[in-house]
């Protein structure tokens, strides 16, 4: 993975405000510099405490974080958007929609007139079953190192794969069960080579199992949503395909018992050495889709340009985060309370300017969306109906996760990851290179922005659903840390110097587009919808 950053001489980031700066930019930074830590800080303990539930889409939390939000732009003075109800916003700031939500749990597997349920004897990470299946034949493996041509010689199609991982020492230790780092790409490569070569279910037959559902238990058990169709029969179901189960002792041993062998004979034939057999079992897997109706909003601060009012630059945020499990509140400071408030404050300095007559030629929104934890979807909802055209869209300025330090980046100097800037206009990343040159001076590290990044973190924000439709973005970033997820992702963690720091750069980027006299181009190809 190769790396690329901006560095520049001492000297010049020395000179640079002396020779750089005019009168636009000594106003630009009258008003980024009312953007601090103190204030950042005072609406992050607000949004990230427990009082919020950990503000899981749809959830009240969420509904307190919006109202939070809307309270906060009037207060500003920023007026509900104009002619919002004709455009879909409700009470000037919100703009609805609705959710389907799936509850996983809706597979029962039946073996020999024994059934098995979802948690207690299985787990899985999707569902693919779509109707009820009944399968004959399994096939058993065990001792073969994965790849993508494990099955080439293993009659697996129209069969179940029954693989058994050999026994693990991997229990308890003194921080609790920690799992193996390979297990999902394990995991990954088996389903993929076993679903090419044709089997219909894959059983992963692990001693692991209890460990790897406590670790795993807070994702495979959350919901997943969905944007309402506006007609019942669209709504989505599971995609019909292999379904992949982690399986525990009891389903692994009715299923090895009726292929007429045992767990242990199958784990000492694949220490022995690659092992594989076939036998006539029949299984059958029943479904039932779990499915009810949630709805979010994202909330929408306009503040209309003076010369091109019809030209918007959008500033985006997901207030979001991933709600509670066992009563333990998932605050989510960083991710995305980082982002939101960063936001916040971007909005009261726009806001403070055009109070003041130095307000931006073209319009600026800030749109703080919801649902991103579930797959992007506020902004996803956005991009297909748009409060203001997307041919009129000039960039978005995504921010998601600005508030802590990576582990790439201990002890180094002050840095932000940033993604896409280049990939639609190579104006849009001279124009923020130039911003962080002449007033912040942060190290931009442009490693996720590789097209071959396998976290494909390009993909995985909401500024991909704009991107997506031909509009320049960029996503700013602090990366992955220890707490990505979890419980201790808490306000006592983030770093206010750097929260000030990235939140002030992402300003003037958005402070220079919205005052530059023509609007940026864009002079790369279109991105595709390619996935996250």
């Amino acid at each position: 993975m190769s790396t690329s950053r901006s560095f520049y001489p001492v000297v010049l980031l020395l000179v640079a405000p002396i020779l750089l700066r005019g009168q636009e930019d000594s106003i630009a930074l009258r008003y980024g510099t009312t953007i601090t830590a103190e204030d950042l800080m005072r609406h992050l303990s607000i949004i990230a405490s427990d009082a919020y539930e950990g503000r899981e889409t749809g959830m009240r939390g969420q509904k307190m974080a919006a109202e939070y939000l809307r309270e906060q732009f009037m207060k500003m003075g920023i007026a509900p958007v104009p002619g919002g109800e004709a455009r879909g916003v409700k009470d000037g700031y919100f703009l609805p929609f609705e959710l389907d939500v799936d509850r996983p749990g809706g597979i029962v597997v039946e073996v020999a007139g024994s059934s098995f349920r979802f948690m207690d004897d299985f787990f899985y990470f999707s569902e693919k079953v779509a109707r009820d299946t009944k399968l004959q034949g399994v096939t058993m493996v065990a001792g073969i190192s994965p790849s993508d041509s494990m099955f080439q010689e293993i009659p697996v199609k129209g069969r179940a794969v029954l693989w058994v991982e050999p026994s693990s020492d991997r229990s308890e230790g003194s921080g609790g069960y920690v799992p193996d780092p390979a297990f999902l790409q394990r995991l990954s490569v088996m389903a993929r080579s076993a679903s090419e070569r044709g089997a219909t279910a894959l059983f992963f037959l692990t001693d692991q199992y209890d460990g790897l559902k406590e670790n795993y238990a807070h994702y495979i058990t959350s919901t997943r949503m969905h944007l309402s169709q506006s007609k019942e029969a669209e709504r989505p179901v599971p995609p019909e395909g292999m379904q992949t189960i982690i399986a525990g002792r009891g389903l692994g041993e009715v299923l090895l018992d009726r292929a007429g062998t045992s767990w242990k004979k199958v784990q000492k034939s694949g220490r022995r050495g690659s092992f594989s057999d076939t036998a006539d079992v029949l299984l059958e897997l029943h479904y039932t889709q779990l499915r009810g109706r949630s709805s979010s909003e994202d909330v929408l601060a306009f503040i209309p340009g003076s010369v091109r009012p019809g030209e918007v630059v959008v500033v985006t945020a997901h207030y979001d985060h991933i709600g509670m499990k066992d009563g333990e509140v998932y605050n989510g400071a960083d991710d995305d309370g980082s982002g939101t408030v960063a936001l916040l404050e971007m909005a009261q300095a726009f806001a403070k300017a055009k109070a003041e007559g130095h307000g931006p030629l073209r319009s600026i929104l800030f749109m703080p969306v919801s649902g991103e934890e579930k797959g992007l979807l506020g902004s996803e909802y956005y991009s297909e109906h748009p409060v203001f055209p997307l041919d009129s869209t000039v960039a978005d300025l995504n921010i998601d996760m600005i508030g802590r330090t990576d582990s790439a980046h201990i002890g180094t100097a002050p840095y932000v990851y940033v993604i896409g800037s280049d990939r639609l206009s190579s104006e849009l990343h001279a124009i923020n290179e130039a911003a962080n040159r002449n007033y912040v001076g942060l190290d931009l590290d442009y490693t996720y922005n590789a097209a071959d990044d396998p976290n494909r973190f390009y993909y995985r924000s909401d500024h991909y659903n704009f991107a997506k439709h031909g509009i320049p973005s960029i996503f700013y970033f602090s990366g992955v840390h220890a707490d990505y997820h979890g419980p201790h992702d808490e306000v006592d963690r983030i770093r206010p110097d750097l929260l000030e720091e990235r939140a002030r750069l992402v300003f003037y980027t958005a402070w220079a587009l919205s005052q530059r006299p023509e609007r940026i181009t864009v002079d790369k190809l279109k991105e595709g919808s390619t996935g996250r």
